[in-house]
């Protein structure tokens, strides 16, 4: 009879489902296990959502630093390119360099200027698109700083 018991148990115990299986089949711990594969998928959304905003904010901050360095390239080159009402010229750049201090003293935003590939440093107290704004503007530079004053075109 012991036998027979021990025979039972061991056959009971090979045909019986492991836990796992059971737990799969359990219907109480479905709607956890729903609950909680629902959340992580929840999880990993929001962590991709956060990533991808986080990826247009850097796109959109390198588009507006790229404009601002084209509109900073554009206006160098416009204020380099054009008309300069030129204060002073000189073949020593530390006297240009002093000169140049001196001129913004009185408020103008001066400027050197290399004239084409020359040795002379040019001293511009301001700078024009066009040739009669320019030629207006040298009376006033010429009145505030009391010196000789021309229009140099620098292309």
């Amino acid at each position: 009879m012991k036998k027979l018991s021990l025979v039972l148990l061991a056959a009971v115990l090979v045909l019986t489902p492991s836990c796992d299986f059971m737990k799969s089949i359990n219907p109480f711990g479905k709607k956890a296990r729903e609950a909680e594969a629902l959340r992580q998928q929840q999880e990993a959304f929001r962590i991709a959502d956060s990533i991808r905003v986080a990826n247009e904010k850097q796109a959109e901050a390198e588009r507006a630093r790229q404009a601002e360095l084209a509109m900073v390239a554009e206006e160098q080159a416009r204020v380099m390119t054009g008309y300069h009402v030129i204060v002073g010229s000189f073949l020593t750049p530390e006297y240009a360099d002093a000169w140049l201090e001196h001129i913004k003293g009185f408020g103008y935003d001066a400027q050197l200027i290399g004239m084409n590939g020359g040795r002379w440093h040019l001293v511009s107290a301001s700078s024009f698109p066009d040739l009669h704004q320019a030629w207006n503007a040298i009376g006033s530079v010429q009145d505030m700083i009391d010196g000789e004053a021309w229009v140099y075109r620098h292309e």
